[in-house]
């Protein structure tokens, strides 16, 4: 009985905690304020991001409904060519901040321009035969 409470206890414990990292989440996606504190700047600069992402995917599954079969392979060569390039680069772009409250502004920012140029880059692909 005391060994069945116990355990009852601690999964009420981990429901909470789930919970309150849910929660924490959640407030973290609404604290976005371009003209707010380094941390809310952050946010939006991690928001913005998710946004292109989101759009690169949608385009990317659109161009590939268009292509041949030879040329499909091609795309998901050449995006996961450019997938393995992207953090790095952007890595790199992001050094000299490195280590301060800026460094996420950075780096998301870097992600979120050359993903959207990158989206941009995948009409190129559209109908393609060969």
């Amino acid at each position: 009985m005391r060994k069945t409470l116990r355990v009852a206890a601690w999964g009420v414990v981990a429901v909470l905690a789930l919970l309150a990292g849910s929660a924490q989440a959640a407030a973290d996606a609404d604290d976005c304020n371009p003209n707010g504190n380094q941390q809310q700047m952050n946010a939006c600069a991690a928001r913005d991001f998710r946004a292109a992402d989101a759009e690169l995917n949608i385009r990317y599954g659109d161009v590939m409904k268009t292509l041949s079969p030879q040329m499909r392979v091609a795309l998901r060569n050449d995006q996961r060519a450019w997938l393995k390039g992207r953090d790095p680069a952007c890595k790199r772009a992001s050094k000299a901040n490195e280590g301060g409250s800026i460094w996420p502004l950075v780096f998301s920012t870097c992600l979120e321009k050359s993903t959207r140029k990158r989206t941009a880059e995948l009409d190129r692909w559209k109908g393609r035969e060969q």
